[in-house]
């Protein structure tokens, strides 16, 4: 194979643990990855409002977006690749579900744009100031009819609950309209059907003329899976909580694991 496109998740990836990584290892790599013509992507389930600010010092490089795992897809040159936002209806019969669901999301429950995240005021969330931290805007709503903008995800979590039992009731109650699946930092995110980081990154991937043959990923948790399993050359990282026929990152997240291994495969130094 020939790299030509390179993605990596963020949490527990290409970021250490305290959401940091080395910004002059990475300027670096970022420099020269352009002199070989490799295009370079991130590849999360967070929103741009969290990347803007993660990467506030390199948001002038070229590096596109896979977001909300795969719901948006911006490249390089700021323009929208592809979007794709959970219909009213499927709103509805997610807010439906939540609702009446046995064990409610008591550690967070969020419908988010890029920028906003709207709070349904029937939750009981202990500690939602933490979205004020994440988000540019925090909305309170009644109703999702309420919203007056596209959402991308529907993202949930607990303190104390068996999530494995919360996928198999909710791809019962809301079968083939959703994709449901882990967000990497201990949560759910529901998104819209068809939607995941593997045809985000094949989308991202064609509109370079790149074959998935030819393209690297890096990932450790299961919303990596598909995109894993759909590039030529896949990287779990050492401590990764899946398993898989991938290779293995030169180092942890916590040690550049990802930049280290860029060099070494594209004989980077």
């Amino acid at each position: 194979m020939t790299i030509q496109l390179i993605a990596t998740d963020l949490d527990g990836t290409f970021l250490t643990d305290d959401k940091k990584f080395d910004q002059t290892l990475f300027r670096r790599v970022l420099s020269q990855l352009k002199r070989q013509n490799i295009a370079f992507a991130i590849a999360t389930g967070v929103h741009q409002e969290r990347i803007n600010v993660i990467f506030k010092d390199f948001l002038n490089e070229p590096i596109n977006f896979v977001t909300n795992n795969g719901a948006r897809v911006i490249k390089s040159d700021g323009s929208v690749l592809f979007s794709k936002a959970l219909s009213l209806k499927t709103l509805a019969h997610i807010q439906d579900f939540l609702v009446n669901y046995d064990v409610q999301p008591d550690r967070g429950l969020v419908f988010s744009t890029d920028e906003t995240a709207y709070l349904p005021r029937y939750a009981n969330i202990k500690n939602s100031e933490r979205y004020f931290k994440l988000f540019k805007n925090i909305v309170r709503f009644e109703n999702v009819s309420d919203i007056p903008e596209p959402i991308y995800k529907v993202t949930m979590s607990w303190q104390n609950f068996d999530e494995s039992q919360f996928y198999r009731d909710a791809r019962l109650a809301l079968g083939d309209a959703v994709h449901i699946t882990e967000t990497g930092t201990g949560a759910i995110d529901i998104i819209a059907a068809g939607v995941n980081k593997a045809s985000a990154l094949n989308m991202l991937a064609s509109s370079y003329g790149v074959n998935m043959v030819d393209v690297v990923a890096f990932g450790d948790g299961g919303n990596d899976v598909e995109m894993l399993c759909a590039v030529g050359q896949p990287f779990k990282m050492p401590n990764a909580r899946i398993t898989g026929d991938y290779q293995t990152a030169v180092d942890d997240n916590n040690n550049s694991g990802v930049l280290k291994t860029i060099q070494k495969i594209t004989h980077l130094s």
